[in-house]
Parts: structure tokens; sequence; C-alpha cells
């Protein structure tokens, strides 16, 4: 009769099976998050790297993952365990008699069957555990998905900025070219040029320096999807795209991550395996090990003996209180961590909710009033230098001003693209707004263009080139020149080094004007025409005017036709002292 309760019994311990993990289970977890698993195996990327490409190259091959996996096995081992009967004991024995006699020979079989009562709870305990873990699995393929994110928000934003700073730095290379050749006319003092050369190198430093942090964000990035090192292959987009719709419902978002957070969701399994724990150790705290047997003796008459026995532990002493007190430590620690759990997600959302809309204000406040104004200031400052009263030193120095305000707009857009990643990781879903890249990109392109090239279109000026318009040395006005309207300087073409005569005589409030050859007295030199010039290589400026009279303060140079000058490095420095009344 004990032989089918014992195969029944054999076969029931054996026949368990571990858990295995429901990829369909695993993919509805992730599609809340708006998280979809590659098929297959990723090829190494190649090309432009998109945001989902990344986020799939990261779960395919990040560590973290395989980690993530081989846990969960161990945890499927527990269910196994758990399910299983403990093995029988056998024992023999042998005892001679003194004195003579045969030998008397014993086998025992002995089975505690206190698992056998506790299976179903052990069970259920294991399998509680095996779920959060699943869920666990879950949730760092989420935060890795996040990081990788995030990470690739950062390397396009590092690049973008990088392009503004080239173009920024080769703004103050520019200055500072153009200054050595001012310094070497004798135009502008070893201060000036200092200044300039202190200029441009700081700018360069800016480019390394963001040169620097788009390597990093690279590797970083390259290190999140498992490739260390491997950032040769692939490109990112050259802009961020544009901010989305506000998010306006912060408390639906906190109830959604209270909802939703997988983290939370494995937490309340583990919670639910503690309970049963606790359960079962009261249930049965005062039962210890029990162990029902068979006995087998043969007598050394030959006689043979059957029989039966139980074997048990006698609670006198201990009934279980320390692993009671263990089971319900545990699931106090558990409660408090569940709640610790709760009061961080809640504050991670406000947290990102008010960063969130801290850099889409910011980006805002950047966007729509300061770049704006940057622009209108250079463009203002360029009439001003078109019309000589600036020089095209403060031109540049504004020009990279506006780009640096560039650079601040294109970190507050990726400082928001990285908090809107961090809000949609801690509210465990997609935000609302539309997708990434829907509104648009911010475009920086149109950046790309020489900062000397000055368009005065219009203003009729046409192309200056490289103007310096510091001071008038270099203009050939004539020789008492009163009332220069409509002058057509047409198109000068390179106007280095010109030679402008021997100075003018008695051209009184016109000191400052080195170099400029008026003529021989030519009054009133009413719509002079001086067409094209062409190229005045190595020419000589003169020696300046000294005391030119009847051209006090070049009345009426109105109308002044300007065209394209081409590259007219002139030295028009120190204008203040000329004494050119109305010269608009």
């Amino acid at each position: 009769m004990l032989l089918p309760v014992v195969s029944v019994l054999f076969l029931a311990g054996c026949a368990v099976t571990a858990p295995e993990l429901d990829r369909s289970d695993l993919m509805e977890d992730l599609s809340v998050q708006g998280i979809d698993l590659p098929e297959s195996e990723m090829p190494r990327p190649s090309g432009e790297l998109t945001l989902d490409e990344a986020i799939h190259q990261a779960i395919w091959r990040n560590p973290r993952m395989q980690q993530a996996y081989a846990k969960l096995d161990l945890t499927a081992a527990d269910v196994v365990e758990a399910s299983q009967f403990s093995n029988p004991s056998l024992s023999l024995s042998v005892m001679r008699p003194e004195g003579g006699g045969g030998n008397e020979y014993g086998v025992g079989l002995a089975w505690g069957i206190s698992g056998l009562l506790m299976r179903g709870s052990r069970q259920e305990m294991a399998r509680s555990h095996w779920e959060s873990t699943r869920l666990q699995l879950a949730e760092g393929m989420v935060a890795l998905a996040s990081d990788t994110e995030r990470a690739w928000y950062d390397a396009v934003a590092a690049r973008q900025r990088a392009e503004v700073q080239r173009l920024e730095s080769r703004a103050a290379d520019l200055g500072a070219r153009l200054g050595e050749r001012f310094y070497d006319a004798g135009n502008i003092s070893d201060l000036q040029r200092a200044h300039l050369r202190i200029r441009a190198a700081e700018s360069r430093l800016k480019l390394e320096d963001a040169r620097q942090r788009e390597r990093e964000a690279r590797l970083r990035l390259a290190h999140l999807m498992g490739l260390p090192g491997e950032v040769d292959d692939w490109e990112l987009p050259k802009e961020l795209p544009l901010p989305l719709a506000e998010v306006e419902e912060r408390q639906a978002l906190v109830d959604q991550a209270l909802e939703q957070r997988l983290d939370l969701r494995a937490l309340d399994h583990a919670l639910d395996g503690l309970t049963e724990g606790v359960a079962l150790v009261r249930r049965y705290r005062w039962m210890g090990d029990i162990e029902p047997g068979l006995e087998f003796e043969r007598e050394g008459d030959g006689t043979r003996l059957w029989g039966g026995g139980i074997s048990f532990t006698l609670p006198i002493f201990n009934q279980n209180q320390a692993g009671i007190g263990r089971a319900e430590a545990r699931l106090a620690d558990g409660e408090a961590r569940r709640e610790s759990l709760v009061q961080a997600v809640t504050n991670d959302v406000h947290q990102h909710f008010e960063r969130l809309a801290h850099h889409r204000n910011r980006f805002g406040v950047l966007q729509d009033d300061l770049l704006p104004a940057r622009e209108l200031a250079t463009e203002r400052l360029q009439e001003r230098v078109n019309f000589m009263f600036d020089d095209v030193f403060d031109l540049l120095a504004i020009k990279q001003e506006e780009l640096a305000a560039w650079q601040k707009t294109v970190a507050a857009l990726g400082d928001y693209w990285q908090a809107r990643a961090a809000l949609a990781h801690a509210v465990a879903g997609e935000l609302p707004g539309g997708e990434p890249g829907s509104a648009g990109t911010f475009a920086t392109a149109q950046l790309e263009h020489e900062p000397t090239a000055m368009d005065h279109g219009s203003m009729g000026h046409g192309d200056h080139g490289a103007m310096d318009h510091g001071g008038h040395g270099g203009m050939d006005h004539g020789d008492g020149d009163e009332g220069h309207s409509g002058m057509d300087h047409g198109d000068h073409g390179a106007h280095d080094d010109m030679d402008h005569g021997q100075g003018h005589e008695g051209h009184e409030g016109h000191e400052g004007h080195s170099g400029m050859d008026h003529g021989d007295g030519d009054d009133g030199h009413s719509g002079m025409d001086h067409g094209d010039h062409g190229t005045h290589d190595d020419m000589d400026h003169g020696q300046g005017h000294e005391g030119h009279e009847g051209h006090e303060g070049h009345e009426g140079h109105s109308g002044m036709d300007h065209d394209d000058h081409g590259q007219q490095d002139q030295d028009h420095r120190d204008h203040s002292n000329h004494g050119h009344g109305g010269h608009h």
C-alpha cells in the first residue's frame, strides 16, 4: 500500500519545472513605457544613429540586461527548489551479540514531511519573488532606455554647440588676423592687438572644450549601447528638435506614475511574498522537523521484525520566536521601502516637472527675446560700421556675443530634452505633446557664413568685405572737396596700401585723415564718380592732411554709393577728431 503513495510523491517532486519568461508579458509591460523590444540581433550601428536605434542597441548589447536575465534565472531556480520535496533518509545497522549467536540486521527509511506541509506557501513566496524580479528586469530595461535617451540628446546638443562654437572661434580668429595686418600698418596699438589675440585664444580654448564635451558625450552613448569606444562608424543628427507642447496636468502625471511604475509593482509582489512568509512562520511555529519512517530488523535466530515510527522535535525551548520576528521585520522593512519609493516617485515627478517647465521657459526667453535682440544689435552695429561710426573689431566682438547666445540656446534646448526624458521615466509612460521632431528642429545652419561678409543690401552699399572703419586713412577725397554730394565710389576692388598723394594743404578741421589725397583744389565735387579703381596694391597714402582750408566737416556727403568695395583693407581709424560734420 505504501508503494503507490511513494511513487506519486516521487513523480510530483520530480515534475517541477522552472518558470519561463513570457516575452509577450514583457513586451506588454514595456509598450506602456513607449519601448519596443528588438525582434532579432541588432547589427552594429552605421550612418546616422536615430534615437530608437540607440535604445535598441542598448537593450540588446548592454551587460546590465545580461545581469538582469541572470538574476531572473536565479529566482526561477528558487521556484523549483520551493516546489521540490526533501529527500528521504536511509539507515542501515548491524549488531553482533556478545557471547555468541547470530548478528542482528536493521534497515530504516525516514522522510521529513515538514517541507511537504509548507510546500504550497513556499511555492507562492518563490513565485512572488520571481514575478518581482521579472518586473525589475523590465524596469531595468526602461531605466537603460531612459539613460540612453538622455545620453543621445546630450550628444546631439554637444555636437550642435561645438558647431556654433566653431563659428564663434572663426570670428575671433578673423579679428586677430585682421588686427595683425592693422598692427603691421601702424594703425592699432599694442594693447588693442593684445586684446584681439586674447579674445582669439580664449575662443579657441572654448572650442577645444566644446569638442571634448562632444567626444565624451559620444563615448558615454557608445558605452550605454554596449559598444565602448566605437564612435567612428555612426553619426548623430546636426540639430535638436524643437520643444513640444507644454505638459500641464501635474497631478495626473503623479497618479500615472504611482499606477504604472514597474519598480512599485515589483515591490508589491515582493511584499506579497513577505506577507505569506509571516503567515507561514506563525502557522507552523510549534512544528519542528517531523520524520515518519519504516524499520526492518532480522534477529540472530532468523526472526524478522517489521514496524514504523516517527520522530519530531518538541517545542519546549524554541517556539521559533526568532523566525517570527525575522519575518515580521522583513515585512516591515518592505512596507517602509514601498512608502519611501512612493514618496521618491512623487517627488521625482514634481522635480522633473518643474525642471522641464524651467528649461522650456528658459529656451523660450532665449529664442524669442535674447536671440532677436542680439541679431538686431549686430545689424545696427553693422550699419554704424558701414557709416564709419564704429570699427570692424566692434562688429566682430558683438557677433561673437551673438554666437555665444546661440550656444546658450542650444544648451537650454538640450537640457529641455533631457528633462523631458527624465520626466517620462518618472511617470512610467509617454508624455503628451506628440513625437520628438514633429515641431521641427532648432536650425543653426543659417549661421554658417563668413563673419566678415557684411550684408549692406538694404543700404545700397553692396559688399564691403573686411573693411575697418575706425578712421578714414586711405580715402581719396580730392583737395579742398567742399560738398561731395552724390559721390559714387563704384567698385574699388582691393584698396591695399593706396597712394593718396602728398597731403592736403589748408584742410582745417580735418586732422586725422592721414594719407588722404584730395587732388588740387577741387571745390564742389558734385556727382563725382570714382569708377572702378580695380586693385590698388602697394600704393603710398602720403603724409596726411595739414590745414586743408575749405574742407570743414565735409558737409553734404549724402548719397555716397559704396556699391561693391571688395576687400578694402583701408584703415579708417581715429574717426573721432576728423571734424566731419554731417558725414552721414
